[in-house]
């Protein structure tokens, strides 16, 4: 029997702990000032082949196996047609019955999925009360708010049983979904409960400028009126900042240049960039790292190397280099800072570039380049990494036990919503409009193949286009089909070429991006989950006031660190780890 009374206790007190963004209209653009993620994991590889419009086998599949009218292969998946029922999150005040996508499906697959909408501000807690009081449809679409942590999973999977495993499913009918699983073996095992089953769909993410973050932008027009060279080191990078701040670069006869500006939201801030790319490897808000054996676990603000990071990074603040705003303002309003003109910003951190400079002007596009990161004094050199791509985050759709076609539900998300083709439909819109298929032999940003142009779509347009969208649910945003969406160009300044230029630039940076790192959302066991949350959250708020604290000279680096070390145990850093140990095996 299913504890319901405990279920909403437990699924009112879940949040979930993500980082990105996303919609869920048709457009998959970001909202922090440029285009939507694409790029790739590994420049040297190039696109796969693609892989159609669902259709693989024919219409004549069938097999003995599942439901009656039931086929394994091939479309329609369903002889007879049948209606699912599926909660999504957002789209509200969409009329889904005019959707492209939808009724693709229902036309090639005989399935109608009758879709049940949540406003996205309300879509966490409809979710928990409809799991919780055992009313919810056959099939839940999430999208970055109510999406399916591995907590949920281990709650509602494991131990209820409200979502269906789908691991025999996968090798049984999987055409997508086994591909995937095939090509990268740690997206199954990411997948995969501590019970040896699958029972959600992620979405499976290598967005390759994603894998850069944060990055650091300089202004390449003061280095050349300077006769700067790229800093390679920490004290090289003091004394660019230095000849900003003093040297009059922007020519207007007035101090008011700033150094290095960053702000408190997303991976923008500047204590973060600096730590991480010169002294101690630093994930906010998860704040574990590998040991220098490249096996052991270690809390990162309680290392030496985080205590030099904080001395160094507090002498830039001291000599005027870093913008004290920095540490209050959010990204937007550091955005209108780096677009003040006459231009005042050196260097300003970002997850990408256009969150800094305008990006409809191309000549501050050639402006700004990435900074390549810069050895601390022991030689320590890395590339940020702290968004979670190639990694297994949370599910956005689950099978529930509601459903009486399973294998009918599971190949109809394996197929249609890990297609290439669909994706961008799902994504861009329709064919011609939103996208169209590049020529015959054309190349991406790395030499290989290039299959799709993504178009700009006129305004008056627009609203035709959104009836192919959907941009609730899993997709496969694997290095393939990233990189196929990335045709060569002539001028990567231009606004309409802002995936390929942040593509190339974060190439510039590949080489110091660790091999190895933790696993940031391993399957916390049920007993621990809620222990394991509540430490999280309270180390979480005590370490980002605290180094501020220590830059701004509010802490004593020097004279408070053992008093910060002993507060840091009273937040129970040791069970901390503990418990992510216990959840990875070691």
């Amino acid at each position: 029997m299913k504890k319901k009374a405990l279920a909403l206790l437990l699924a009112l007190s879940m949040t979930a702990a993500m980082a990105g963004c996303g919609g869920s209209g048709g457009d998959s653009g970001e909202s922090k000032g440029g285009a939507a993620d694409s790029g790739e994991s590994k420049t040297e590889q190039s696109a796969d082949a693609g892989s159609g419009d669902g259709e693989d086998a024919g219409s004549e599949g069938g097999s003995a196996e599942g439901p009656a009218g039931f086929n394994a292969t091939g479309m329609p998946i369903m002889n007879e047609p049948i209606t699912l029922t599926a909660w999504i999150e957002g789209g509200a005040d969409t009329d889904w019955s005019q959707n492209v996508f939808l009724k693709e499906i229902e036309e090639k697959a005989n399935i109608k999925l009758e879709i049940i909408s949540t406003p996205s501000s309300d879509s966490l807690e409809k979710r928990n009360l409809m799991l919780a009081g055992d009313d919810y449809p056959d099939l839940l679409l999430t999208d970055w708010t109510a999406i399916l942590t591995k907590s949920d999973i281990m709650q509602f999977a494991v131990k209820e049983g409200i979502f269906l495993p789908i691991t025999e499913y996968v090798d049984k009918y999987g055409n997508n979904m086994k591909r995937i699983f095939d090509e990268n073996p740690a997206y199954r095992e990411g997948s995969t409960a501590p019970d040896g089953e699958i029972y959600g769909f992620a979405r499976f993410s290598e967005c390759y400028h994603c894998s850069a973050y944060p990055k650091i932008y300089l202004r390449q027009d003061w280095m050349d009126k300077l006769n700067l060279e790229m800093p390679t080191n920490t004290e090289e990078l003091r004394e660019v900042l230095r000849a900003f701040v003093n040297e009059d670069p922007n020519g207007n006869g007035e101090k008011d240049e700033i150094g290095l500006i960053g702000a408190t939201t997303w991976n923008t801030p500047v204590e973060f960039a600096l730590m991480g790319m010169s002294f101690q490897t630093v994930k906010p808000d998860f704040w574990l790292s590998l040991g220098a054996d490249g096996e052991s676990v270690e809390f990162s603000p309680s290392t030496d190397a985080y205590r030099e990071g904080l001395r160094y990074i507090k002498s830039l603040y001291d000599e005027g280099l870093i913008d004290p705003t920095s540490f209050t303002q959010k990204e937007d309003i550091m955005a209108q800072t780096v677009r003040t003109e006459p231009h005042v910003v050196g260097m300003y951190v970002c997850d990408h570039a256009a969150m800094g400079y305008d990006n409809s002007d191309p000549v501050e596009a050639e402006n700004y380049q990435i900074l390549i990161p810069v050895a601390g004094p022991d030689g320590f050199r890395r590339q940020g990494q702290n968004a979670n791509e190639g990694t297994i985050t949370g599910f956005e759709a689950v099978i529930t036990d509601k459903c009486q076609y399973p294998e009918a539900a599971f190949r109809l998300i394996d197929e249609f919503f890990y297609d290439d083709d669909y994706n961008m439909m799902r994504f861009k819109g329709k064919e011609g409009l939103g996208w169209e298929r590049a020529a015959e032999g054309a190349k991406n940003v790395f030499g290989g193949e290039a299959r799709y142009v993504v178009l700009s779509v006129p305004e008056e347009d627009k609203e035709e286009n959104d009836k192919y969208g959907f941009g609730v649910g899993p997709q496969a945003d694997v290095a393939s089909f990233r990189l196929a969406m990335l045709p060569e160009v002539e001028n990567v300044y231009l606004q309409e070429n802002y995936e390929q230029r942040i593509t190339l630039d974060t190439q510039k940076v590949e080489e110091f991006i660790p091999e190895k790192r933790l696993e940031y959302n391993p399957f916390i066991p049920l007993e621990m989950t809620d222990e394991y949350a509540e430490i999280q959250t309270n180390l979480n708020s005590f370490v980002r006031k605290t180094i501020v604290q220590f830059i701004t000279g509010e802490r004593d680096i020097e004279n408070g660190w053992e008093e910060y070390l002993s507060e840091l145990d009273s937040y129970r850093v040791d069970r901390y780890v503990e418990i992510y140990k216990t959840a990875i095996g070691q």
